[in-house]
């Protein structure tokens, strides 16, 4: 997938969109998202990608905490308001995911602390690189989710890239921090798609996967499922309505499209992968030691 000369001229916020919605569909032909509408996938491999989300779940607040010091508070004084809001709904939403793995009897505090204890062995630019190497695989084939960047991987490679990258874009002063907005809104975007068209109807019909509420509430909030009352817009609804509104009003994020365009794409490219990755032909991640 590359960017279209005919998408160009769109406000940027309208053109990370637009990009978006063609790695969601990619997500949603994958084998896993099928087999979760199809309603054939089983307990096993549905606890196995919750567990191997859990570090992009929590990578994504991590990396909202740390963005916040790039923003101009005076010039950007709504925006900081805006996110300072969103931050306290996703830490609401992470306790959601625990909740859920919880109830699936996923050990999270170890999956974490294996995290931490893995990521701790690489130095900053170790982790740039092998990112990178990442990232350049998904570039040729959005598919080549085992490239051999991290070497025994605790969690799949692109699941490892993509917490890293989104660390990156929050503190890295050479990047801007549009660029980093534009990431995280874009694996946002794509969340929602995926998870209104295949995992919320797949999970909420099946009460092996869905046995109470906790582990359905944190899908229903990022889907469109969740307001289909028309009475009240999800906590996510209105992040992406007023992300894309951010995008697309600010001169400077549109001075710099192409760049963050970029950067954005690189982000869609690996948190497709973190989906990709648990297709039965590209499985390598075991759940079983957390359970």
């Amino acid at each position: 997938m590359s960017i279209g000369t005919a998408q160009q001229q769109q406000a940027l916020g309208d053109h990370i969109y637009h990009q978006t919605q063609q790695y969601a569909d990619r997500v949603n032909q994958s084998e896993l998202a099928t087999s979760c509408r199809n309603l054939t996938l089983s307990k096993l491999r549905y606890q196995g990608y919750v567990a191997a989300m859990y570090p992009i779940v929590v990578g994504f607040n991590r990396a909202l905490i740390r963005s916040l010091a790039k923003v101009d508070h005076v010039r950007e004084h709504r925006l900081v308001k805006y996110l300072c809001e969103q931050l306290q709904e996703e830490q609401d939403h992470n306790a959601m995911w625990r909740r859920k793995m919880e109830e699936l009897h996923i050990d999270h505090e170890a999956l974490y602390l294996d995290l931490e204890n893995y990521l701790a062995k690489f130095s900053n630019q170790q982790l740039d690189d092998m990112t990178e190497q990442v990232i350049e695989a998904a570039r040729i084939d959005i598919t080549k989710v085992t490239p051999g960047a991290f070497p025994d991987p605790v969690v799949p490679e692109p699941v490892l890239a993509l917490y890293h990258f989104l660390y990156k874009t929050a503190i890295d002063p050479a990047i801007h921090y549009w660029e980093h907005f534009a990431c995280q809104t874009a694996v946002e975007c794509i969340i929602y798609s995926v998870v209104s068209e295949s995992v919320y109807p797949g999970v909420s019909q099946r009460e092996e996967l869905n046995p109470g509420r906790s582990t359905l509430i944190w899908w229903k909030e990022h889907a469109h499922q969740g307001s289909e009352d028309g009475k009240k817009r999800t906590d996510e609804e209105k992040h992406l309505e007023m992300a894309r509104l951010a995008m697309n009003r600010s001169e400077k994020a549109n001075q710099l499209h192409d760049q963050i365009l970029s950067r954005a794409e690189d982000a869609m490219r690996l948190f497709a992968g973190t989906a990709i990755c648990h297709d039965q032909d590209y499985a390598t991640f075991t759940v079983t030691p957390y359970l």
